[in-house]
Protein backbone atom coordinates (compact mmCIF):
# COMPACT_ATOMS: atom_id res chain seq x y z
CA UNK A 1 0.00 0.00 0.00
CA UNK A 2 1.56 3.24 -1.02
CA UNK A 3 1.75 6.31 1.79
CA UNK A 4 -0.64 8.59 -0.06
CA UNK A 5 -3.50 5.76 0.00
CA UNK A 6 -5.97 6.01 2.02
CA UNK A 7 -6.89 3.44 4.66
CA UNK A 8 -9.95 2.78 6.96
CA UNK A 9 -9.21 2.07 10.09
CA UNK A 10 -6.89 2.52 13.09
CA UNK A 11 -4.72 0.75 15.80
CA UNK A 12 -2.22 -2.73 15.16
CA UNK A 13 -4.85 -5.77 16.92
CA UNK A 14 -8.09 -6.70 17.40
CA UNK A 15 -7.77 -6.11 20.87
CA UNK A 16 -6.61 -2.67 20.75
CA UNK A 17 -9.68 -1.92 19.09
CA UNK A 18 -11.96 -2.95 22.01
CA UNK A 19 -9.80 -1.36 24.14
CA UNK A 20 -10.84 1.83 22.21
CA UNK A 21 -14.08 1.29 21.12
CA UNK A 22 -17.48 3.64 22.36
CA UNK A 23 -20.76 2.14 22.76
CA UNK A 24 -23.14 5.30 22.76
CA UNK A 25 -24.06 4.65 18.86
CA UNK A 26 -23.01 7.54 17.52
CA UNK A 27 -19.45 6.74 16.36
CA UNK A 28 -15.92 4.68 16.61
CA UNK A 29 -12.66 5.88 16.30
CA UNK A 30 -11.37 3.02 13.49
CA UNK A 31 -8.16 2.75 11.33
CA UNK A 32 -5.55 -0.18 10.42
CA UNK A 33 -2.07 0.25 10.15
CA UNK A 34 1.17 -1.20 11.72
CA UNK A 35 2.45 2.08 13.47
CA UNK A 36 -0.43 4.52 14.02
CA UNK A 37 1.02 8.06 14.97
CA UNK A 38 1.03 9.12 18.40
CA UNK A 39 -1.54 11.68 18.50
CA UNK A 40 -3.78 9.13 16.78
CA UNK A 41 -3.65 7.09 19.68
CA UNK A 42 -3.57 9.76 22.26
CA UNK A 43 -7.07 11.00 20.29
CA UNK A 44 -8.73 7.65 20.69
CA UNK A 45 -8.03 7.38 24.09
CA UNK A 46 -9.54 10.94 24.78
CA UNK A 47 -12.82 9.93 22.56
CA UNK A 48 -12.74 6.73 24.75
CA UNK A 49 -12.46 8.64 27.97
CA UNK A 50 -15.26 11.29 26.83
CA UNK A 51 -17.72 9.28 25.55
CA UNK A 52 -17.71 7.12 28.37
CA UNK A 53 -18.25 9.52 31.26
CA UNK A 54 -20.97 12.06 29.10
CA UNK A 55 -22.37 8.68 28.30
CA UNK A 56 -23.21 7.18 32.08
CA UNK A 57 -23.60 10.79 32.77
CA UNK A 58 -26.77 11.69 30.34
CA UNK A 59 -28.38 7.56 31.39
CA UNK A 60 -28.24 9.11 35.15
CA UNK A 61 -29.77 12.13 33.88
CA UNK A 62 -32.22 10.48 32.35
CA UNK A 63 -32.88 8.45 35.90
CA UNK A 64 -33.53 11.72 37.31
CA UNK A 65 -36.67 12.43 34.90
CA UNK A 66 -38.44 9.11 35.05
CA UNK A 67 -39.71 7.18 38.12
CA UNK A 68 -41.18 3.24 38.90
CA UNK A 69 -44.84 4.37 38.30
CA UNK A 70 -43.37 5.05 34.41
CA UNK A 71 -42.25 2.33 33.69
CA UNK A 72 -45.44 0.63 35.42
CA UNK A 73 -46.97 2.51 32.39
CA UNK A 74 -44.98 1.57 30.22
CA UNK A 75 -45.06 -1.85 30.66
CA UNK A 76 -48.54 -2.01 31.46
CA UNK A 77 -49.58 -1.33 28.00
CA UNK A 78 -46.09 -2.11 25.96
CA UNK A 79 -47.56 -1.17 22.13
CA UNK A 80 -45.02 1.39 22.04
CA UNK A 81 -42.14 -1.07 22.67
CA UNK A 82 -43.75 -3.35 19.91
CA UNK A 83 -43.92 -0.84 17.37
CA UNK A 84 -40.38 -0.35 18.18
CA UNK A 85 -39.34 -3.92 17.81
CA UNK A 86 -41.29 -4.24 14.72
CA UNK A 87 -39.88 -0.73 12.93
CA UNK A 88 -35.97 -1.47 14.33
CA UNK A 89 -35.70 -5.32 13.33
CA UNK A 90 -38.20 -5.76 10.54
CA UNK A 91 -38.84 -2.33 8.74
CA UNK A 92 -35.14 -0.96 8.94
CA UNK A 93 -33.12 -4.09 7.99
CA UNK A 94 -35.35 -4.59 5.02
CA UNK A 95 -35.22 -0.94 3.79
CA UNK A 96 -31.11 -1.39 4.30
CA UNK A 97 -31.35 -4.68 2.31
CA UNK A 98 -33.07 -2.93 -0.45
CA UNK A 99 -31.43 0.31 -0.64
CA UNK A 100 -27.89 -1.71 -1.05
CA UNK A 101 -29.24 -3.74 -4.09
CA UNK A 102 -30.77 -0.46 -5.30
CA UNK A 103 -27.72 1.50 -5.20
CA UNK A 104 -25.56 -1.69 -6.76
CA UNK A 105 -23.26 -1.40 -3.46
CA UNK A 106 -19.81 -3.86 -4.02
CA UNK A 107 -20.25 -6.64 -1.32
CA UNK A 108 -17.91 -4.46 1.68
CA UNK A 109 -20.29 -1.70 1.38
CA UNK A 110 -23.35 -3.57 1.52
CA UNK A 111 -22.70 -5.61 4.10
CA UNK A 112 -21.58 -2.72 6.63
CA UNK A 113 -25.42 -1.50 5.46
CA UNK A 114 -26.83 -4.54 6.75
CA UNK A 115 -24.67 -4.65 10.08
CA UNK A 116 -25.42 -1.23 10.93
CA UNK A 117 -29.21 -1.42 10.26
CA UNK A 118 -29.40 -4.82 12.16
CA UNK A 119 -28.28 -3.27 15.30
CA UNK A 120 -30.62 -2.20 18.04
CA UNK A 121 -30.48 1.59 19.55
CA UNK A 122 -27.97 3.53 20.64
CA UNK A 123 -27.84 5.98 23.85
CA UNK A 124 -28.38 9.11 21.83
CA UNK A 125 -31.96 8.31 20.96
CA UNK A 126 -32.59 8.75 24.83
CA UNK A 127 -30.79 12.14 24.32
CA UNK A 128 -32.76 13.06 21.81
CA UNK A 129 -36.30 12.38 23.20
CA UNK A 130 -35.55 14.38 26.43
CA UNK A 131 -34.67 17.37 24.30
CA UNK A 132 -37.92 16.98 22.21
CA UNK A 133 -40.18 16.22 25.39
CA UNK A 134 -41.02 12.88 24.51
CA UNK A 135 -41.23 10.28 26.74
CA UNK A 136 -37.90 9.51 28.02
CA UNK A 137 -39.29 6.36 29.94
CA UNK A 138 -40.70 4.50 26.77
CA UNK A 139 -37.22 5.41 25.11
CA UNK A 140 -35.19 4.06 28.21
CA UNK A 141 -37.49 0.54 27.92
CA UNK A 142 -37.07 0.62 24.28
CA UNK A 143 -33.27 1.11 23.97
CA UNK A 144 -32.92 -1.77 27.16
CA UNK A 145 -35.13 -4.00 25.27
CA UNK A 146 -33.83 -3.81 21.86
CA UNK A 147 -30.36 -4.09 23.22
CA UNK A 148 -31.32 -7.06 24.53
CA UNK A 149 -33.67 -8.35 21.86
CA UNK A 150 -30.37 -7.80 19.26
CA UNK A 151 -28.76 -10.71 20.76
CA UNK A 152 -31.52 -13.31 18.83
CA UNK A 153 -32.34 -10.84 15.83
CA UNK A 154 -29.17 -9.38 14.91
CA UNK A 155 -28.17 -12.72 13.76
CA UNK A 156 -31.23 -13.85 12.34
CA UNK A 157 -31.41 -10.75 9.90
CA UNK A 158 -28.03 -11.07 8.85
CA UNK A 159 -28.42 -14.74 8.07
CA UNK A 160 -31.78 -13.49 6.18
CA UNK A 161 -30.08 -11.29 3.99
CA UNK A 162 -26.20 -11.19 4.32
CA UNK A 163 -26.66 -14.47 1.65
CA UNK A 164 -26.64 -12.09 -1.34
CA UNK A 165 -22.98 -10.91 -0.65
CA UNK A 166 -21.33 -13.81 1.37
CA UNK A 167 -21.91 -17.02 2.55
CA UNK A 168 -19.29 -15.92 6.07
CA UNK A 169 -21.15 -17.08 9.46
CA UNK A 170 -21.34 -14.13 11.58
CA UNK A 171 -20.24 -13.65 15.05
CA UNK A 172 -21.95 -11.60 17.92
CA UNK A 173 -20.39 -9.59 20.24
CA UNK A 174 -22.53 -10.54 23.01
CA UNK A 175 -19.95 -9.64 25.72
CA UNK A 176 -20.54 -5.56 23.69
CA UNK A 177 -23.90 -6.11 24.36
CA UNK A 178 -23.88 -6.71 28.04
CA UNK A 179 -21.64 -3.71 28.40
CA UNK A 180 -23.95 -1.38 26.53
CA UNK A 181 -26.86 -2.65 28.62
CA UNK A 182 -24.84 -2.06 31.54
CA UNK A 183 -24.41 1.14 30.55
CA UNK A 184 -27.66 2.34 30.09
CA UNK A 185 -29.61 0.25 33.65
CA UNK A 186 -27.36 0.95 35.65
CA UNK A 187 -26.61 4.81 35.42
CA UNK A 188 -30.71 5.23 35.08
CA UNK A 189 -31.01 3.37 38.38
CA UNK A 190 -28.48 5.51 40.10
CA UNK A 191 -30.77 8.78 38.91
CA UNK A 192 -33.71 7.25 39.86
CA UNK A 193 -33.03 6.71 43.45
CA UNK A 194 -31.23 10.63 43.28
CA UNK A 195 -34.62 11.63 42.22
CA UNK A 196 -35.79 10.04 45.26
CA UNK A 197 -33.94 10.56 47.69
CA UNK A 198 -32.69 14.89 46.37
CA UNK A 199 -34.91 15.81 44.10
CA UNK A 200 -33.62 19.71 44.25
CA UNK A 201 -30.76 18.06 42.46
CA UNK A 202 -32.61 16.97 39.33
CA UNK A 203 -33.43 19.74 37.72
CA UNK A 204 -29.78 20.85 37.73
CA UNK A 205 -28.51 17.34 36.82
CA UNK A 206 -30.57 17.20 33.46
CA UNK A 207 -29.56 21.10 32.28
CA UNK A 208 -25.91 19.64 33.17
CA UNK A 209 -26.36 16.27 31.16
CA UNK A 210 -28.40 18.40 28.20
CA UNK A 211 -25.57 20.92 27.45
CA UNK A 212 -23.14 17.55 28.38
CA UNK A 213 -24.69 15.99 25.40
CA UNK A 214 -24.42 18.39 22.90
CA UNK A 215 -20.62 18.91 23.38
CA UNK A 216 -20.30 15.62 23.46
CA UNK A 217 -21.74 14.86 19.83
CA UNK A 218 -19.88 17.61 18.49
CA UNK A 219 -16.54 16.94 20.29
CA UNK A 220 -16.76 13.25 19.05
CA UNK A 221 -17.10 13.65 15.55
CA UNK A 222 -14.62 16.41 15.03
CA UNK A 223 -12.33 13.87 16.83
CA UNK A 224 -13.58 11.52 14.46
CA UNK A 225 -13.32 13.17 11.17
CA UNK A 226 -9.31 13.69 12.31
CA UNK A 227 -8.98 9.93 13.29
CA UNK A 228 -10.65 8.47 10.27
CA UNK A 229 -10.08 10.85 7.47
CA UNK A 230 -10.58 8.33 4.72
CA UNK A 231 -14.49 8.06 4.85
CA UNK A 232 -14.75 11.27 3.13
CA UNK A 233 -12.80 9.59 -0.23
CA UNK A 234 -16.08 6.95 -0.40
CA UNK A 235 -18.19 6.60 -3.39
CA UNK A 236 -21.03 9.07 -3.79
CA UNK A 237 -23.46 6.03 -3.25
CA UNK A 238 -22.36 5.16 0.04
CA UNK A 239 -22.36 8.78 1.30
CA UNK A 240 -25.75 8.64 0.06
CA UNK A 241 -26.46 5.53 1.83
CA UNK A 242 -24.84 7.08 4.93
CA UNK A 243 -27.57 10.01 4.16
CA UNK A 244 -30.67 8.35 3.13
CA UNK A 245 -30.40 5.64 5.93
CA UNK A 246 -31.10 7.39 9.21
CA UNK A 247 -33.67 9.67 7.87
CA UNK A 248 -35.29 6.52 7.21
CA UNK A 249 -35.09 5.69 10.09
CA UNK A 250 -36.56 8.25 11.61
CA UNK A 251 -39.35 8.44 9.35
CA UNK A 252 -41.00 4.93 9.69
CA UNK A 253 -40.57 4.88 13.33
CA UNK A 254 -42.14 7.57 13.44
CA UNK A 255 -45.03 6.86 10.65
CA UNK A 256 -45.70 3.38 11.90
CA UNK A 257 -46.30 4.92 15.61
CA UNK A 258 -48.51 7.14 14.06
CA UNK A 259 -50.18 4.63 11.80
CA UNK A 260 -51.35 2.89 15.01
CA UNK A 261 -52.42 5.70 16.50
CA UNK A 262 -50.15 6.25 19.42
CA UNK A 263 -49.63 9.76 21.13
CA UNK A 264 -47.26 12.13 19.54
CA UNK A 265 -44.70 11.57 22.61
CA UNK A 266 -44.27 8.01 21.12
CA UNK A 267 -44.34 8.72 17.83
CA UNK A 268 -41.46 10.87 18.56
CA UNK A 269 -39.68 8.17 20.88
CA UNK A 270 -39.87 5.56 18.84
CA UNK A 271 -38.92 8.16 15.80
CA UNK A 272 -35.20 8.29 17.60
CA UNK A 273 -35.54 4.81 18.87
CA UNK A 274 -35.28 3.39 14.88
CA UNK A 275 -32.94 6.04 13.60
CA UNK A 276 -30.36 5.82 15.78
CA UNK A 277 -28.72 2.64 16.17
CA UNK A 278 -25.67 1.53 17.91
CA UNK A 279 -23.13 2.65 15.47
CA UNK A 280 -20.59 1.07 17.71
CA UNK A 281 -21.71 -2.29 18.76
CA UNK A 282 -21.40 -2.47 14.71
CA UNK A 283 -18.38 -1.70 14.46
CA UNK A 284 -17.36 -4.33 17.24
CA UNK A 285 -19.43 -6.83 15.25
CA UNK A 286 -17.77 -6.48 11.61
CA UNK A 287 -14.06 -6.44 13.28
CA UNK A 288 -15.22 -9.38 15.05
CA UNK A 289 -16.47 -11.87 11.92
CA UNK A 290 -14.45 -10.75 9.29
CA UNK A 291 -10.54 -10.86 9.06
CA UNK A 292 -8.50 -8.43 8.31
CA UNK A 293 -9.03 -8.07 4.50
CA UNK A 294 -10.48 -5.38 1.63
CA UNK A 295 -14.03 -6.46 2.85
CA UNK A 296 -13.79 -5.97 6.46
CA UNK A 297 -11.70 -1.93 5.22
CA UNK A 298 -14.69 -1.71 3.20
CA UNK A 299 -17.25 -2.79 5.82
CA UNK A 300 -16.33 -0.40 8.37
CA UNK A 301 -16.51 2.82 5.56
CA UNK A 302 -20.32 2.70 6.08
CA UNK A 303 -20.63 3.14 9.86
CA UNK A 304 -17.84 5.99 9.78
CA UNK A 305 -19.88 7.96 7.43
CA UNK A 306 -23.43 6.74 8.94
CA UNK A 307 -22.83 7.97 12.20
CA UNK A 308 -22.30 11.75 11.63
CA UNK A 309 -25.58 11.55 9.70
CA UNK A 310 -27.57 9.89 12.76
CA UNK A 311 -26.57 12.55 14.43
CA UNK A 312 -27.16 15.42 12.13
CA UNK A 313 -30.60 14.04 11.33
CA UNK A 314 -31.91 13.62 14.77
CA UNK A 315 -30.60 17.35 16.15
CA UNK A 316 -32.17 18.87 13.20
CA UNK A 317 -35.69 17.05 13.92
CA UNK A 318 -35.09 18.32 17.29
CA UNK A 319 -34.77 22.00 16.51
CA UNK A 320 -37.91 22.09 14.25
CA UNK A 321 -39.76 20.34 16.85
CA UNK A 322 -39.01 22.99 19.11
CA UNK A 323 -38.86 26.04 16.62
CA UNK A 324 -42.65 24.37 15.63
CA UNK A 325 -43.49 24.54 19.33
CA UNK A 326 -42.31 27.96 19.85
CA UNK A 327 -44.37 29.19 17.23
CA UNK A 328 -47.36 27.55 18.42
CA UNK A 329 -46.96 29.81 21.26
CA UNK A 330 -46.15 33.28 19.68
CA UNK A 331 -49.66 32.03 17.67
CA UNK A 332 -51.42 31.75 21.28
CA UNK A 333 -52.36 28.19 19.65
CA UNK A 334 -52.69 25.43 21.99
CA UNK A 335 -50.01 23.99 23.69
CA UNK A 336 -48.98 20.33 22.39
CA UNK A 337 -50.45 17.89 24.59
CA UNK A 338 -48.40 16.79 27.80
CA UNK A 339 -47.23 13.18 28.39
CA UNK A 340 -50.56 13.16 31.04
CA UNK A 341 -53.24 14.16 28.73
CA UNK A 342 -51.70 12.32 25.58
CA UNK A 343 -51.67 9.28 27.88
CA UNK A 344 -55.43 9.75 28.93
CA UNK A 345 -56.29 10.11 25.59
CA UNK A 346 -54.66 7.24 24.51
CA UNK A 347 -56.57 5.67 27.28
CA UNK A 348 -59.61 6.75 26.17
CA UNK A 349 -59.40 5.09 22.26
CA UNK A 350 -58.44 1.95 24.42
CA UNK A 351 -61.48 2.02 26.18
CA UNK A 352 -63.80 2.77 22.83
CA UNK A 353 -61.99 -0.14 21.03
Amino acid sequence: MSQTEPTVISGSTLAGYFADMDTNGTNSTLMIDESPPRYIQNLKLANKIIITCIVAFIMLAMGCVVSPDDYKRVLRRPFGVFIGFCSQFIVLPLSGFGLAHALSLKPGYALGVLVTVTCPGGVTSNLYTYWSNADVCLSITMTAFSTIVAMGMMPLNLFIYSRSWTNDGVIIPYSNIIISLVLIVVPVIIGMLIKYKKPSWCPIITKIAGIAGLINIIVCNFLNGIINPSMFFSPWQLWFASFILPLLGYIFGYLLAFIFRRPHTECRTICFETGAQNVGLALALILVTFPDTTLLRDMLVFPSLYAPFLVLHGCLIVAIYLIFQKWRGRRGMDKLPNKEEESQRDGAFEMLK
